[in-house]
C-alpha cells in the first residue's frame, strides 16, 4: 500500500468511526432528549467548568516539571517554559494525527536546544510506561471501591451493544496497552544487545543506540525518585479534580461524585484512544458510564461534550500560544539522531 494512502486511512478511519458515533447516537433520541441536551447546555454553569481547565493546566504545568526531571538525568538541561511548550505541541498535534505528538514534543527540543530526538524520545516513552501503571491502578481502586455497581450493571444491563461496545472501548484498548508494553520491553532489550554486540560503539549507529538506552534509563537516575512519584500523583490527583468539578457545570451533575470521577478516569482515556482526539468516543462513553450513577444517557453525554470542547479548546489554545513563542525563540541547527553535536 501507498504509505501516503496508509498515513492517510490512519487518520480519515478513525475520524470516520468518531462520526459515525455521533451520527448513530443522536439518531436514536427522542425531541425531548434533544430539548433536555439543549436546556443542560443553555443553563449551565461554566464557572465550574473553568475551574476544571485550570486543573488540566495544572498537571500539564506538574508533567512538564517531571519531564524536566528525567531530561536533567540524561544530560540535558531544559527550561521549564520551553518542556510546558514542547507538551502544549504534542496534545496539540495528538488532536489532527494521533501519536504523532510525541515524536513532534521530542522534535521541539532537537530544534530549539539541540538534545538529539534519541535521547529525548527514551523519556516520554518512560512517561507514558509510567502513565499506564496509574490508569491501570486508577481502574482497579475503581473497581474494587465499586465492586457492586459494576456487577449490577454487568447483570442486569449488559446486552449484546453494550458488550460490542466494552469490547472496542475497553477490552481492545487494555490488550493494546499490554503489547506495547511488552513491545517497550522487549525492545530495549534488544537494543541493549544490539549496543553491547556492535564492535565499533563510536559509530553512529552505535551512538545512536546508546543515547536512546541512555534516554530510557534516565529513569532509574533521577536525582530525587520519590519527587518524581510524588509529581506523578499530583498529576493524576489534578485529572481527578478536574472530572469532579466539570460534573457541577450542571444542575443534573450534582448526583454524581468521587466514584464516578475515579471511573471516568480511567474508562474515559480509551476514547482517546477509539478516535482522534476523542471526538465521538469519549462524550459517548461519558453518557454510558455515568448511567451507572444515575445519569440519564443523553445528559451525560452532554456533560461528555461540554468536558471535551472545554479541554479541546484549552488544547488548541495552548498549542497556538507554544508554537508563537517558539517562532520567537532562536532555532539552533538540530541534532536529531547523533549523541554528540560533532558527528552532525
Amino acid at each position: 500500500m501507498n504509505p501516503k494512502l496508509k498515513s492517510t486511512l490512519k487518520i480519515v478511519l478513525p475520524l470516520g468511526f468518531g462520526v459515525t458515533l455521533i451520527y448513530l447516537f443522536y439518531r436514536q433520541l427522542s425531541v425531548s432528549d434533544l430539548n433536555d441536551m439543549k436546556a443542560a447546555v443553555t443553563t449551565a454553569n461554566y464557572w465550574w467548568l473553568l475551574l476544571s481547565v485550570s486543573f488540566t493546566m495544572l498537571s500539564q504545568a506538574i508533567r512538564a516539571v517531571r519531564w524536566q526531571a528525567l531530561l536533567k538525568a540524561t544530560g540535558n538541561e531544559v527550561p521549564f517554559i520551553r518542556a510546558f511548550n514542547a507538551i502544549s505541541i504534542n496534545y496539540f498535534v495528538n488532536i489532527g494525527i494521533p501519536r504523532a505528538g510525541e515524536l513532534a514534543r521530542c522534535g521541539v527540543l532537537a530544534t530549539y536546544n539541540g538534545i538529539p530526538i534519541n535521547k529525548s524520545i527514551g523519556t516520554v516513552v518512560n512517561e507514558r510506561i509510567v502513565d499506564v501503571l496509574m490508569l491501570l491502578l486508577v481502574g482497579v481502586f475503581a473497581f474494587i471501591l465499586q465492586y457492586q455497581i459494576f456487577i449490577d450493571f454487568y447483570t442486569v444491563h449488559l446486552d449484546d451493544t453494550i458488550d460490542a461496545l466494552m469490547q472496542w472501548f475497553i477490552i481492545r484498548p487494555l490488550i493494546t496497552f499490554a503489547l506495547v508494553t511488552l513491545a517497550i520491553i522487549i525492545g530495549v532489550l534488544i537494543l541493549n544487545y544490539l549496543l553491547k554486540s556492535k564492535s565499533n560503539p563510536e559509530s553512529r549507529f552505535g551512538k545512536l543506540m546508546q543515547g536512546f538506552k541512555e534516554s530510557i534509563l534516565s529513569i532509574f537516575k533521577l536525582e530525587r525518585p520519590w519527587y518524581f512519584v510524588l509529581q506523578t500523583i499530583l498529576i493524576w490527583i489534578s485529572y481527578f479534580f478536574m472530572v469532579l468539578f466539570a460534573f457541577k457545570t450542571i444542575s443534573q451533575g450534582n448526583i454524581l461524585g468521587s466514584g464516578a470521577a475515579l471511573s471516568l478516569l480511567f474508562f474515559g482515556t480509551f476514547g482517546f484512544l477509539a478516535t482522534p482526539g476523542g471526538i465521538g468516543a469519549y462524550p459517548i462513553i461519558v453518557g454510558y458510564l455515568l448511567a451507572l450513577y444515575g445519569l440519564e444517557i443523553h445528559l451525560g453525554t452532554t456533560l461528555g461534550w461540554i468536558l471535551w470542547i472545554g479541554q479541546t479548546i484549552l488544547i488548541i489554545v495552548f498549542g497556538i500560544l507554544a508554537f508563537a513563542m517558539l517562532a520567537k525563540s532562536k532555532n539552533i541547527s538540530p541534532q536529531i539522531l547523533t549523541s554528540d553535536p560533532k558527528d552532525s
